[in-house]
């Protein structure tokens, strides 16, 4: 079973999906035909979406926009102009997203690339009991506040450099935090106090080092 091609529907700026308990993947047939390559004639997926929430997924495992071919040949294509003779291309996906929100999705093991090359406006990333997920990693454009609870397999949080706000619960094996220089606010469930002793002193010296202040740290009360 796949998800409709709802990311050519032109005026769509919020969207919530929930209970899709058939869903193995969510894959290119979800951003819809004639956007598959990163190429600025191409037609912009999900042009003014706002809001993404995707809600008990209990089957979904894997999430893609683009094939693997199509995303290592952008990749070669990026690299080739590194020399400065020709321009990146423009973000055709998901430009407009400011808040995305995933909810019990215990099999999803990674994150898509394309969400730390593409969503320029991000703004609020909430990750709440995705249990395989290992990292989350290289969103260079989410520029507020990052939430993740409950994911018991997360290791690693690393290069989001405009993050201003860190919420970490119930999180046992998050051993590296690293590379958020805008890092202003951490906030830690108290069960998180031990393993944060890892990487708390590290971000503190980066807040005091790039910007010359201490980083605030407090406690996340959790209601649930």
């Amino acid at each position: 079973m796949r998800l409709p091609p709802v990311g050519q529907l032109p005026n769509l700026k919020y969207l919530r999906i929930e209970g899709a308990t058939a869903i193995t993947k969510i894959g290119p047939e979800f951003v819809g035909c004639g956007v598959g390559n990163l190429g600025p004639t191409e037609a912009v997926a999900f042009p003014k979406l706002e809001g993404l929430i995707i809600e008990d997924m209990p089957n979904w495992e894997e999430w893609s926009f683009v094939e693997e071919e199509e995303e290592e040949e952008a990749e070669a294509a990026a690299a080739s102009k590194k020399n400065g003779e020709a321009l990146s291309p423009m973000s055709w996906l998901l430009p407009c997203l400011e808040k995305l929100q995933l909810f019990y999705c215990p099999k999803l093991r990674a994150l898509p690339r394309q969400l730390g090359q593409q969503t320029t406006s991000l703004k609020e990333l909430l990750i709440k009991r995705a249990s395989c997920l290992k990292t989350v990693e290289d969103l260079r454009f989410l520029s507020g506040d990052l939430s993740v609870y409950g994911c018991e397999d997360l290791e690693i949080v690393s290069n989001l450099p405009q993050v201003r706000e860190l919420y970490v619960s119930r999180c046992p094996n998050l051993r590296r935090v690293e590379e958020l220089g805008s890092l202003e606010q951490l906030w830690l469930d108290k069960d998180m106090q031990e393993i944060s002793s890892l990487w708390v002193p590290q971000l503190q010296e980066q807040r005091h080092k790039l910007h010359g202040d201490e980083l605030e740290v407090n406690e996340w009360l959790r209601s649930s």
